[in-house]
This record gives C-alpha cells, structure tokens and sequence, in this order.
C-alpha cells in the first residue's frame, strides 16, 4: 500500500508518466505536415517511449537499468517530449515537462525511495 511521503512521490511519478506520453503524442500529432504522419507519429512515438519504459525504466522491469543510466534515460525521454512540445509552439510548456515534471520527480522519487529503504519499488539493488 501506498501511504505517506513514499506513496504521493510515487504517485506523482506515475502522473508524469502518462504526462510523458501524452506530450509525446501531442508532438507527434501536431509537427508533421501530412496527416498520415502525423497519425503515425502520434501513435508511434509515445508506443516507443512506452515500450523503452515498460522493459528498462518500470519499478518491476525485469531488465531495469541501473542507476545513473535508469535516471539518465528518463531524462533523455521528458527532454525529447519536451522538445517536442516546444518545437509544436509551446515554449515554457516544454520547458516545464523537461525540467519539473521528468527531471524533479526522477529524481524525487529516488529520494524518497532511498530514504524509505524499500530499494526494490524504484530502484532495485
């Protein structure tokens, strides 16, 4: 169960997530100039993003990177959503998905994590 301290950083981290892809696919949708790529963007790029999290970046993934390169990889993902987003006219909106959005609670949960000793929810040994 999730509760206290650990539990609303953990929560938050999930809600950046599906911000993460929803930014992707936004920017997939809105770049392109043919409607045919901007229907496949929309659909491929937050499936990659999903995929790379699933196998490499999930609390459970059975191939979890392990730190610095998990974190360093979700940076990598919420500065190309945020790009993304910034490139489709929205400057300050992408700034702010790179910088509190993926990168704080990235790295908040890693604290609070390490804080709480429970390693095998976020970062496993």
């Amino acid at each position: 169960m999730l509760t206290g301290w650990r539990g609303v950083v953990l929560v938050a981290r999930f809600l950046t997530e599906l911000v993460l892809f929803a930014a992707l696919a936004y920017a997939g949708a809105v770049l392109p100039d043919q409607l045919a790529l901007q229907i496949a963007f929309a659909v491929a790029a937050p499936a990659v993003a999903i995929t790379v999290w699933g196998l490499y970046l999930a609390p459970r993934a059975e191939r979890r990177l392990p730190e610095p390169w998990g974190f360093l990889a979700e940076v990598v993902l919420f500065a190309a959503a945020g790009a993304g987003v910034a490139a489709a006219g929205h400057l300050l909106t992408g700034l702010l998905l790179v910088g509190a959005a993926g990168i704080g609670v990235a790295a908040l949960t890693r604290v609070a994590v390490a804080d709480s000793g429970d390693r095998d929810v976020a970062v496993p040994e």
